[in-house]
């Protein structure tokens, strides 16, 4: 490979995405290292626990605002729809989630203390900031990847990393590393990203948009002409967007109550974020909760179990990447492009995770050792741990080729199956660590086997997408002068 083919990879969006996740990964690996080398072991396992608590809470619920907005935002974009509307109203979800997150964590602290906490009162706060910050940060994200400002969404993992290794490093190099500080430091780390996101990248491009549209106005009155309800000539026409305003909340239309800051598609991915967290964590948790007599193995057992999610940090990246593809290729019925998508992506988180799986059984007891101070897990409960790992990063090719084609009440549906079934497994009668290892593996094959259910029609030429489609009448979404067309968009989401 030539040297301008290697810069020619490294500017491509994939590349920059991968890079700026292994800085993020460097942060929370760090800090579970910090954890470890504690001397006071309940404090090293409250600091891991409050680690799953802020991913949890956090990436839970904000990482579905950030799907939904990049699904409103990039449909609006590729049928031409105005994205002001779309954008005020993501703000809106923000504010709304945010205040229910933090109303969640004041109320349930004191089972948070009494359990994964440890008794440690004093990392509640940075619970509670570690949410605020999660908001603002997966609101800006989702604003740059429905508008696939894919260079700026890298930048804010970049920020995310580095915000954290700086730190944490700076405070052990003085001596005044403690379980408080370095949770506080975790917890702010996610402001400096959004401001990155949103001064370099966000401020630049609704300034471009708003001289344009302020330029788009001007020539229209020169010229004594109207521009209607759409976005120009090829935009979508009156009927069409009263159409859409009926059946999803891309517009912002003046709905009053509780619908004013809640939608049906956000509730649908909020809720399937929540599962995915659940899925994805339960088992450390569960573990943690049942080992409090056995601080030190309670706090190995969340350690391998992160180590196990490395190659979920990847998810992310991808859904961002496909998401707005996905969805642009759904509006306009390129059925194909979703296919080639599915099966490309799937076969490689399969591959990806299965290398992993074969890593992690061979170094992962060694890296617990050395970096972690951590033993007691063998290696078959690692590679075990690899195998569901693998089934999460195939559903981070599944899940957003369902939300692209309208079906978003099939993604919490896919998540409830493989929690009920991870659940079980986590309070099973016997070792906590061999339940929570059976848990990490049947958990994930249950999300994948109903996800793969819902799109089982997908070679169908008729397939399309939304439960609601009709089949029987196809029509070119992209021609507003046909009213079949103009109603296809909102028949296609939820």
């Amino acid at each position: 490979m030539t040297l301008t083919a290697i810069r020619r990879l490294a500017k491509t969006p994939s590349a920059m995405m991968t890079a700026s996740v292994l800085l993020v990964a460097g942060g929370g690996y760090l800090f579970l290292m910090l954890a470890g080398g504690l001397t006071d072991k309940n404090e090293a396992a409250a600091m891991a626990s409050m680690y799953v608590l802020v991913n949890l809470i956090g990436q839970g619920v904000f990482a579905g605002l950030e799907q939904e907005t990049s699904r409103s935002l990039s449909r609006a974009v590729a049928v031409g729809e105005d994205t002001g509307p779309v954008m005020r109203r993501a703000v809106r979800h923000t504010a709304a989630l945010l205040a229910v997150c933090c109303v969640f964590v004041v109320a349930a602290s004191p089972l948070l203390v009494a359990g994964p906490l440890h008794k440690q009162w004093v990392l509640i706060p940075t619970v509670v900031i570690g949410t605020v910050s999660y908001a603002l940060s997966y609101l800006v994200r989702g604003l740059l990847g429905g508008q696939q400002l894919f260079g700026g969404y890298s930048a804010t993992l970049v920020a995310e990393g580095m915000s954290r290794i700086v730190p944490c490093l700076a405070i052990v190099a003085i001596g005044a590393g403690s379980a408080l500080v370095y949770c506080a430091v975790y917890s702010c780390g996610l402001f400096f990203s959004a401001g990155i996101g949103w001064y370099f990248w966000l401020r630049p491009r609704l300034a471009r948009q708003h001289a344009e549209a302020a330029g788009t106005a001007n020539a229209a009155a020169s010229t004594g002409t109207g521009t209607g309800t759409g976005t120009g000539p090829t935009g979508p026409t009156a009927a069409g967007l009263a159409a859409d305003s009926l059946t999803d909340p891309t517009t912002d239309s003046p709905a009053s109550g509780l619908r004013a800051w809640f939608s049906a598609g956000l509730l649908f991915l909020v809720g399937a974020a929540l599962l995915t967290q659940l899925v994805a964590n339960l088992p450390a948790l569960g573990a943690s909760s049942r080992l409090g007599a056995h601080p030190a193995t309670a706090t190995a057992f969340v350690q391998a179990a992160t180590l196990a999610r490395i190659p979920l940090l990847l998810v992310g990246p991808v859904t961002a990447l496909l998401l707005p593809r996905l969805t642009a290729a759904g509006a306009v019925g390129d059925m194909r492009a979703v296919r080639t998508t599915v099966r490309n992506g799937s076969i490689a988180m399969l591959g990806l995770g299965s290398v992993a799986g074969a890593g992690l059984g061979v170094m992962g007891p060694w890296v617990l050792k050395t970096f972690f101070h951590a033993s007691g897990i063998s290696a078959l409960s690692l590679v075990l741990m690899a195998i569901g790992t693998a089934g999460l990063m195939t559903v981070g090719v599944l899940q957003p080729t369902l939300i692209g084609l309208g079906r978003q009440r099939q993604v919490p549906i896919a998540w409830v199956a493989g929690a009920v079934a991870m659940g079980v497994a986590v309070v099973w009668p016997g070792d906590p660590v061999s339940a929570a290892v059976t848990a990490s593996l049947v958990g994930p094959a249950g999300v994948v086997v109903a996800m793969a259910f819902s799109l089982r029609g997908l070679r169908d030429a008729r397939f399309t997408g939304a439960e609601d489609a009709d089949p029987a009448a196809p029509a070119d979404p992209t021609d507003p002068a046909d009213p079949a067309g103009a109603a296809a968009p909102a028949a296609s989401r939820v």
